[in-house]
């Protein structure tokens, strides 16, 4: 039988739609119209549109799994694993989703420590700085998931600036770039899409806090309207970026999104890049605290003697370690590959197996009873 979850504790609907969002909208926004450009060139925006509904179907088989959950029990993955598989089986599963949230954590903050070292301090120490920011994530988590919560807002709400900033370039922009339309074979798009997954991950995260969404049948529409409000965001940055940029000067640009912000000017603010990579911190916060709670919480449900703030401590060591063993932009792209195939395998093949384990092992009780 599960402790029902103190009032206390829970967060409202709402944080069906920032959560997730602030989630998909990370570091990966930078770079991103590089990866996709790369196979489908000026009709990357197709990719990118087809991506993101498909978020909108793995959504819908989340929450149907989280709503057929709630008849037995706790709705988050952990659960379920549990109650499908049994102890030793659902522990093995759990953990290795636990391990892409992990993985998720570390590519977004050595991906944040390379962007600072390139673009405002070269001589940046990983460790030092990987220590400073552990040390606030640590202090976050332990408000528990409200303070989390709260953190997610004030990063969506920080981002807003830095999406206005990509208007400034539409009058430098070149349509003619997005001519012809429809010029890539299937293949090329499909293969965009594949890398679009980097991009739209971490909605998925809602399989871990969902019950402790204090009304989840009004969170349902929530969580649609944030997922589609980040394929609006991605599919307009990508068609902006088109615009801006020859194929040429996309495909040897690393940061289109950085690049394009270093040509805004304003009378009082000459570096608005370097503003904007500050303020992007506060996108990097939210990340690693959900991460981290998630993270804490697993560990918690699978072995209930270790405390949440004992195994916090161990697991922000993990990533210090991890984050200190990664020494080049060539290693950072090799985890982001390794991270986009985990995620891409988790999403549309595993949680629609899961479903129809689920589905089977509701048949198979309603026959024995």
């Amino acid at each position: 039988m599960y402790n029902k979850i103190n009032p206390t504790h829970t967060i409202g609907p709402l944080s069906a739609f920032f959560l997730p969002q602030v989630m998909q909208i990370g570091i990966g926004f930078l770079s991103f119209q590089q990866i996709i450009t790369k196979f489908s060139e000026q009709d990357g925006w197709l990719a990118t549109l087809i991506s993101g509904l498909s978020t909108l179907f793995v959504m819908w088989i989340i929450l149907r799994l989280l709503e057929n959950e709630r008849h037995f029990g706790r709705p988050d993955i952990f659960s379920i694993h549990r109650r499908i598989f049994g102890p030793w089986i659902g522990n093995v599963l759990t953990f290795i989703l636990m391990s892409h949230v992990l993985l998720f954590s570390f590519a977004f903050l050595r991906s944040y420590i390379e962007i600072l070292q390139v673009w405002i301090f070269p001589q940046l120490n990983s460790f030092t700085f990987s220590i400073i920011f552990c040390c606030i994530v640590w202090y976050i988590v332990m408000g528990g998931l409200r303070t989390i919560s709260g953190v997610c807002l004030l990063s969506f709400i920080y981002l807003i600036p830095l999406f206005i900033l990509s208007i400034f370039i539409v009058p430098h922009a070149h349509y003619e770039n997005l001519m012809p339309l429809f010029d890539h074979t299937p293949l090329s798009i499909m293969r965009s899409c594949y890398e679009t997954t980097h991009d739209y991950l971490g909605f998925e995260l809602i399989l871990y806090f969902y019950p402790f969404i204090s009304q989840p049948e009004k969170a349902r529409k929530w969580a649609f309207r944030g997922v589609l409000t980040t394929i609006y965001i991605y599919t307009t940055i990508l068609l902006l970026g088109i615009i801006y940029f020859s194929q040429g000067e996309m495909q040897n640009t690393i940061w289109p999104t950085i690049t394009y912000w270093k040509s805004v000017r304003f009378p009082l603010f000459e570096h608005v890049d370097i503003i904007a990579i500050v303020i992007l911190l506060w996108v990097l916060i939210p990340n690693i605290c959900l991460c981290s709670w998630i993270l804490a919480r697993g560990i918690k449900f699978t072995f209930p003697a270790i405390k949440m703030k004992h195994s916090l401590i161990g697991i922000l060591v993990v990533l210090i370690t991890i984050t200190c063993m990664v020494k080049n932009g060539l290693q950072v792209r090799t985890i982001n590959n390794i991270y986009n195939g985990f995620g891409f395998i988790i999403i549309y093949f595993y949680l629609p197996l899961l479903l129809f384990c689920q589905w089977i092992k509701k048949k198979i009780g309603r026959q024995s009873a």
